[in-house]
């Protein structure tokens, strides 16, 4: 017999043991003392739980019973001992050995009755063979291991000590249940408890506990998780565990550095509600209310950004409306508005905003107050929640913006009017549009939106005015347009050279049509492009101007069956889509080569196929040129939806579309038959002749808001139409959007090309930079943003004798390119002090395959030109490198400025971007200038 199995010198209290324990316990004496002739096992233990199955141990039953008194021990053992089972009674029983009698000792293994050694079973069962001071110090947690042993007893230890910290995280597990939250013994903290509070089933179980193991786990889980657990596990004994996390949010306002000396009358509220249990003993300092603040507003906003699980968002917004309560039950008052989670603070900083709108509109355009008060609002943690009412509010700032810059705005000509609503308007359009849907709740910001929205419509109507006229004077000289894209020309001018051009020099193409996309959604969308991996670029090759996404004219009138047709027949034309299938593939520009063209009708497939087998078979061959209308955007005008802004995939198969394109290496070609504008607040004006909702027949007097266009681009039998320029006249009845006017939203047609990431630029094409106005970033700061470039229109053909002998009306000519805006001095003298540098000349000779300085100085000018951020295409691009060859000339730079492995230039967004750091390089090369 081991010392481990003697009899104690002193009689303890009789231990509840677990199956399981019981289980171990068992099998190890029998195997260690049982001989074949032996029979019974008596054990003093307490049976916790509902019996003890039998069980097999060699090869012999043992049945498992309890016994309350020694009559009782006495009856059992006599009975299996003088019956022919061959099995093994194991009697519990909490009576001691000198009440059994030396009679019926006699009949038991050893004559004696075995004591339940917790430690030893605990040891025993983790696979340990020494136990950490620590954990033995612990009184109260022997016992609590032992009862707590789960069926196929503790985890197996990896090494031999069982520590103190091992041992009460499996306990913690066990007790709290946490295996139903996913948590493992090492993941253990703050987070895990505030979850684990939401679980009343578990909290109440946890406070059924003896005292003693409640608190000593306590104890323990305040080493653990910290200030949290010394402020929920009082909450928890006061019966307000489902409180902590919405109460933590609450704390995290009152406690705030800024919440001043009249939160203080509401934190002795919260310290009060916390010892309510144990008022007078429980002491809560503000470091502990602080941390478990800190990490209940850490949960909670991870609750809510967890897409992936629904419950654990229903959650949290049950936190957040138990926290409003909480706020008002403390008087927590003016303290909330620190708080980034609580509803009643995004409701004080949204109404911060529209006090900052309201002054801007009110002081001249001042941004900066405007911009941190959104900036504010941003960083809350329900703005993801509320992204429509923050996007709205953005949006707000950027025409602010626009405003703050844009007072000397006007329409010069046709073709700087075209290019000045692809490079601003658009923009401006956009964010109008998005205002507009107002805000939900806050009534000041709503009347700041619609005063804004007045000044933004009155100032758009104004270009919108002067354009007409210029569009009037121009299509009546029916002359040339010169360098103009008109709608007409797209397919010779941009498409063609693609398809037919010289061996080497052909690429694979897909020209997306989408009927009706104005400016403004071509804005959105082209985001979204350049966020997915697609390069943008200039496809038109004008060496006297900068690399730009393009404008076109539509046909007139601004309607499908006018503007798309032109645009699929090259010519000026009316028809439907046989008309324009047949033109389409019938062009002597595609030099023999395939194009296919498909509408509606043939682009979806059959059941669980995005596309038809007919348009895949067309788009996995190379050698076919494939032209797609999507009439999602258009449709939605006529049929009362007018979502802003749109996104890819709510247009019917552009996703499967570009995806396609993107496996094949199809150059993407984007553009669209004519803009649209929306229905907002409009007049409705019955006329006679009405022939859409924007234009009529000319004969009867212009009108306010009207302009009369004639000449050969208006496709009608006579030639002239009165067209609506005012964006809020109408001619028919209510719909969701219009288009057959003459607003600039109508008539300019966004054209957009774009490559897969990497891919090798066709001939003439030029990678562009970020397409964004200067005014539509957001991080103003305290700053007012420099006002844009003006649009840069086309070189003027020098005149020739008939066009020197027409009239001139307005604008009739004015197509003149204003030169390039030399770099901004600054950047030049840095540049120039840089290359004057000993060590910028050393690290230059430094490099395998010379550089020359020009290149990088182009390179260097544009990215300080850009704010230190250019897509690598554009790098390339300015340094007359290839494309291709992109990546590698960055690396090459890199050579140069990057000493000792210093990011001074760096690769960043997946390949994608080089970065300049500014400060570093004057750190590296000593430079001074500013």
């Amino acid at each position: 017999m081991t010392a481990q199995d003697s009899p104690p010198a002193v009689t303890g209290r009789v231990l509840p043991v677990t199956s399981a324990a019981l289980e171990q316990e068992v099998t190890r004496l029998l195997r260690k003392y049982a001989g074949r002739d032996e029979k019974v096992l008596l054990m003093r233990a307490q049976p916790s739980g509902n019996g003890f199955s039998p069980l097999t141990v060699g090869d012999r039953q043992v049945r498992i019973v309890s016994c309350v008194s020694p009559l009782a021990v006495l009856e059992q053992v006599t009975e299996h001992v003088e019956s022919d089972d061959e099995g093994i009674l194991v009697v519990l029983t909490g009576a001691e050995e000198n009440e059994l009698g030396a009679g019926l000792l006699s009949r038991a293994i050893r004559q004696r009755v075995f004591m339940v050694e917790p430690w030893r079973l605990i040891e025993e069962s983790f696979g340990a063979q020494q136990l950490d001071p620590r954990l033995t110090a612990e009184s109260w947690a022997g016992e609590a291991l032992l009862d707590a042993m789960p069926p196929g007893g503790w985890p197996r230890l990896a090494g031999t000590l069982l520590t103190r910290d091992t041992a009460m995280r499996a306990l913690a597990v066990r007790r709290l249940r946490l295996d139903r939250l996913g948590v493992a013994p090492e993941n253990i903290d703050a987070a895990a408890l505030l979850l684990w509070s939401r679980d009343r089933e578990q909290v109440e179980a946890f406070r059924t506990l003896r005292e003693a193991e409640r608190d000593g786990l306590v104890a323990w889980l305040a080493e653990c998780a910290g200030g949290t657990a010394e402020v929920l596990f009082p909450l928890v004994e006061a019966g307000h565990g489902m409180d902590a996390l919405a109460l933590g949010l609450v704390c995290a306002a009152l406690w705030h550095p800024g919440a001043g000396a009249d939160a203080q009358r509401a934190q002795g509220g919260v310290l009060t509600y916390i010892a309510m249990a144990r008022p007078g003993e429980t002491k809560v300092t503000d470091r502990a209310v602080r941390e478990f603040a800190a990490a209940a507003e850490q949960l909670v906003g991870w609750m809510l950004a967890d897409r992936r699980d629904e419950n654990a968002a229903r959650q949290a917004h049950a936190v957040l409306d138990r926290a409003e309560e909480l706020a008002v039950q403390f008087d927590a008052g003016q303290a909330v508005r620190h708080s980034l989670l609580l509803r009643s603070s995004l409701d004080a900083r949204v109404a911060k905003v529209a006090r900052a709108l309201k002054t801007c509109i009110a002081d001249q355009w001042k941004v900066p107050d405007l911009a941190r008060a959104i900036a504010e609002l941003r960083r809350h943690r329900l703005a993801d929640v509320h992204a429509h009412r923050v996007r709205r509010a953005e949006m707000a700032q950027r025409l602010v913006q626009w405003l703050a810059v844009s007072s000397g705005a006007h329409v010069t000509g046709v073709g700087t009017a075209l290019q000045g609503q692809i490079a601003e308007w658009g923009w401006v359009d956009r964010a109008r549009d998005d205002i507009w849907a107002g805000e939900e709740l806050d009534q000041t910001l709503q009347a700041a939106y619609r005063e804004l929205y007045e000044i933004v419509r009155e100032r758009r109507r104004a270009l919108d005015e002067e354009f007409a006229a210029r569009l009037a004077a121009f299509t009546a000289a029916g002359n040339d347009p010169g360098e103009i894209l008109t709608v007409e020309t797209v397919l010779p001018r941009v498409v063609a050279p693609l398809v037919a051009g010289a061996s080497g020099k052909r690429r694979p193409v897909l020209l997306l049509v989408l009927d009706g996309m104005s400016a403004a959604v071509a804005a959105a969308l082209g985001e979204e492009l350049r966020a997915e991996r697609w390069e943008e670029y200039d496809p038109v090759h004008l060496s006297e101007q900068e690399p730009r996404r393009r404008g076109v004219l539509a046909a007139l009138p601004t309607l499908t069956q006018v503007s798309r047709a032109s645009l699929l027949a090259a010519r000026v034309t009316t028809g439907g889509q046989k008309e324009e299938s047949t033109a389409f593939g019938a062009h002597a520009f595609w030099k023999g080569r395939k194009a296919r063209l498909f509408h509606k009708g043939g682009l979806p497939g059959e059941a669980g196929e995005t596309l038809g087998d007919e348009l895949v078979r067309a788009l996995n061959d190379e050698d076919t040129a494939v032209a797609v209308v999507l009439n999602t955007i258009d449709d939605s005008l006529d049929k009362g939806r007018a979502d802003v802004p749109w996104r890819i995939d709510d247009i019917a198969g552009m996703r499967a579309l570009l995806d396609h394109a993107r496996y094949q290496g199809r150059a993407v070609i984007l553009t669209s038959d004519h803009g649209h504008i929306l229905e907002r607040g409009g007049d409705l004006r019955r006329v006679d002749g009405a022939g859409s909702a924007r234009h009529r027949a000319a004969g009867a007097p212009v009108g306010a808001g009207e302009m009369e266009l004639a000449g050969t681009r208006v496709a009608v039998e006579d030639g002239r139409i009165v067209a609506l320029w005012d964006p809020y006249v109408r001619y028919t009845d209510k719909k969701a959007g219009y288009h057959g006017g003459a607003s600039l939203a109508e008539v300019t047609i966004p054209l957009l090309a774009f490559l897969p990431l990497g891919a090798a630029a066709p001939a003439g094409w030029r990678a562009l930079p970020d397409q964004r106005p200067a005014w539509w970033s957001l991080d103003a700061g305290e700053r007012t943003p420099p006002a844009p470039a003006a649009p840069t229109a086309p070189r003027a053909k020098k005149s020739t004798k008939k066009q020197q002998d027409q009239p001139e009306g307005p604008g009739l000519f004015e197509i003149e390119a204003r030169p390039a805006e030399a770099a901004p001095a600054p950047e030049k003298a840095l540049v120039a002090e840089l290359f004057g540098t000993e060590l910028f000349q050393a690290q230059q000779k430094l490099l395998p395959r010379k550089v020359p300085t020009s290149k990088i100085e182009a390179v260097l000018t544009a990215l300080l030109e850009s704010g230190g951020v250019l897509p690598l295409p554009v790098v390339a691009e300015r340094a007359g490198e290839a494309t291709v060859r992109a990546a590698g000339f960055a690396a090459v730079l890199g050579r140069v400025f990057n000493i000792d492995n210093h990011p001074v230039l760096s690769v960043t967004d997946n390949g994608r971007t080089l970065k300049l750091d500014v400060a570093l390089l004057r750190e590296q090369f000593g430079l001074r200038g500013r």
